[in-house]
């Protein structure tokens, strides 16, 4: 079964959006990229809302709708709250799961709010992802006017494949440096999701990846942690 980020044995306030994101983005992004790579290349796709599947290609896969952004508005709309858009109840089943697992996170009990640069359709979609305890990714499904973000499930197992370390390390320092997020949460959230065992410091973590172990150092600085050094 696949690890949520709510219990990983870090502490962290459960009720801060940035916090959950840290956590959630390292394992995210990296069955994104897997599921990219491996799934979708240069298909097309095509979403059945009403059917609950989405197709890459000739590949088909259950799907539901996490919600929608709106290009003119600037809003976002999960799609529990959405209640002008005819979506059958089984459609927005994982926004009703996801605003059930964060009762006290202003973003997932508020129907609809403003986008801006931390509150984007895709980190709010990775959050989703990196709480969730089934194996799924997500997919942007632009139209005229916004997109839908939607689940994509029943995805092949390599999607989800713990990394090695030198690719875990890679797509490490990538996020940290596209991504404004805490370093220090973001490791142990990426650790435990991707299956490591790790030892938790003030300022460092040190995990173990078959008989290397890697550590990460890092600093305080306005209340966030930055990675200062990664070794091994």
């Amino acid at each position: 079964m696949k690890r949520s980020v709510l219990d990983c044995p870090i502490e962290f306030d459960k009720s801060d959006f940035l916090s959950l994101l840290s956590l959630s983005a390292g394992y995210s992004i990296a069955c994104q990229n897997k599921m990219g790579e491996l799934v979708i290349g240069d298909n097309g796709w095509n979403v059945d809302i009403k059917g609950g599947t989405i197709r890459f290609g000739e590949r088909v896969f259950k799907s539901g709708v996490l919600g929608s952004e709106s290009h003119e508005s600037g809003t976002w709309l999960w799609g529990w709250a959405n209640t002008e858009g005819g979506l059958p109840e089984i459609a927005s089943a994982p926004s009703r799961r996801a605003k059930k697992l964060l009762p006290n996170v202003a973003e997932f009990i508020n129907g609809k709010f403003m986008l801006d640069e931390l509150h984007t359709g895709h980190n709010l979609a990775m959050v989703c992802c990196g709480i969730s305890e089934d194996a799924m990714c997500y997919y942007r499904c632009p139209y005229n006017g916004g997109a839908a973000f939607v689940t994509v499930s029943g995805l092949p197992e390599e999607v989800f494949s713990p990394l090695p370390i030198q690719e875990f390390v890679n797509q490490y320092m990538q996020i940290v440096s596209s991504l404004y997020c805490d370093h220090r949460l973001l490791a142990a959230g990426f650790l435990f999701q991707n299956g490591n065992d790790f030892q938790i410091e003030r300022d460092s973590i040190a995990a173990k990846f078959e008989n290397i172990t890697l550590r990460f150092d890092f600093e305080t600085i306005d209340g966030m942690s930055r990675v200062v050094n990664i070794s091994s």
